[in-house]
């Protein structure tokens, strides 16, 4: 999402919506499928659109927000948007380095890399086709004699679109404490220590703000992780825990963290309040490390380290091609886990062992010694029984 947050951040604040385009889309608008009158419903959105000066942009785990601003009216209003799975906000003749890896999105990137850069080789992004292809609604905005276009194009229809008027979405704070993000965890992209947004944004982070839901400290972290009986990977898909992490994400901590994706930590290690387990430790530090460089590289995976997992991760289902390596020489393999299909490095995410892992724990270790010293002794083995 930060990709899109900071090209926004570039482009549109201070413009204002000088014409919007809507469709009866009840599923990209869910209010219209809740309404009795949905066109009427319709209406009022793009009328509340109309005029309003788009003031900042925010960002929560997979949602981001425009807040929006009229002059005659005291009432701040804040447009919400999730973009599912293949959602995405275009500019018309902005370049945008959103690429979807899925459908060979992977291999042009990867071709990329490997050709050398000429000098002075700038493309100009010209979009002849307006709307773009699987548009949903579009906008044009206004800012003195500077006029853009924008489109919210969607391929799978998997999108939601809210326009907020509640008085407790005044505040960032308060945003996000109104359904859907209420519903959310912690976005480990964002540091524990509150930062003010910036006005001379240029690139990496458009929204470093935890706007009061910071990420938990690494005691609270070992709490979660060890109450918890799913798959790893499961559970850092869990949106109430860890906003954000999608699907790639959390295939790319695991592999930092080298964790398999089955591994169900609390079978393996025991909670002991206070003491936290190095396999813990590393996963918290993997995830905050993926998360934030992520962010820092705006989403752009031709600007990802090149030891990471993401650009090596996809194509499972295309024929004649044998199993993918990451850059380092680690050999990819997929499973299903929870539903979702997972990339990891078997060489190097081996399942925990549990008695490994219960012989590194001092306080198991010494309850192992007491109890062998309470067997009796074999007389002639003088071994205890």
């Amino acid at each position: 999402m930060a990709h899109v947050c900071a090209l926004l951040k570039r482009n549109v604040l201070g413009f204002r919506i000088k014409n919007v385009n809507l469709s009866l889309d009840t599923l990209l608008f869910p209010i219209l499928k809740e309404s009795k009158h949905p066109d009427a419903e319709l209406e009022d959105i793009k009328s509340k659109l109309l005029g309003s000066r788009i003031d900042s942009v925010g960002r929560h785990g997979k949602y981001f927000w425009l807040r929006l601003t009229k002059e005659e009216v005291p009432k701040l209003r804040v447009l919400l948007m999730h973009f599912g799975m293949t959602g995405m906000i275009k500019i018309r003749n902005v370049k945008s380095h959103l690429v979807f890896m899925e459908n060979g999105g992977d291999k042009k990137i990867l071709k990329e890399l490997n050709e050398p850069k000429k000098e002075g080789d700038v493309k100009v992004e010209i979009d002849h086709e307006w709307p773009p292809r699987f548009s949903k609604f579009e906008m044009d905005l206004a800012k003195d004699d500077f006029k853009l276009e924008i489109s919210f194009a969607d391929p799978r229809r998997l999108g939601r679109v809210r326009l907020i008027s509640d008085e407790l979405a005044s505040t960032d704070e308060g945003l996000l404490q109104l359904p859907p993000l209420d519903a959310l965890g912690p976005d480990y992209s964002k540091s524990k220590v509150v930062k003010k947004d910036s006005d001379d944004f240029v690139f990496g982070d458009p929204d470093p703000c935890n706007h009061g839901r910071p990420r938990l400290s690494l005691l609270d972290f070992n709490e979660l992780i060890l109450s918890k009986k799913k798959p790893i990977k499961s559970l850092l898909l869990d949106q109430a825990y860890f906003a954000g992490v999608g699907n790639w994400v959390a295939d790319e901590v695991l592999f930092h963290a080298k964790l398999h994706p089955n591994e169900i930590i609390s079978s393996k290690i025991e909670n002991n309040h206070g003491t936290v387990h190095p396999v813990v430790q590393g996963l918290y530090e993997s995830l905050i490390y993926v998360c934030e460089e992520a962010v820092k590289c705006e989403g752009d995976s031709k600007k990802f380290p090149s030891h990471w997992l993401m650009l090596h991760r996809w194509g499972k289902a295309r024929k004649n091609q044998g199993k993918a390596k990451t850059k380092e020489g680690f050999v990819l393999d997929h499973i299903t886990v929870g539903g979702r299909t997972s990339c990891y490095a078997p060489e190097v995410q081996r399942l925990l062992k549990k008695e490994l892992v219960a012989n590194g724990n001092p306080e198991k270790r010494k309850r192992k010694q007491e109890n062998e010293l309470e067997k009796p002794v074999n007389r002639r083995t003088r071994r205890r029984v």
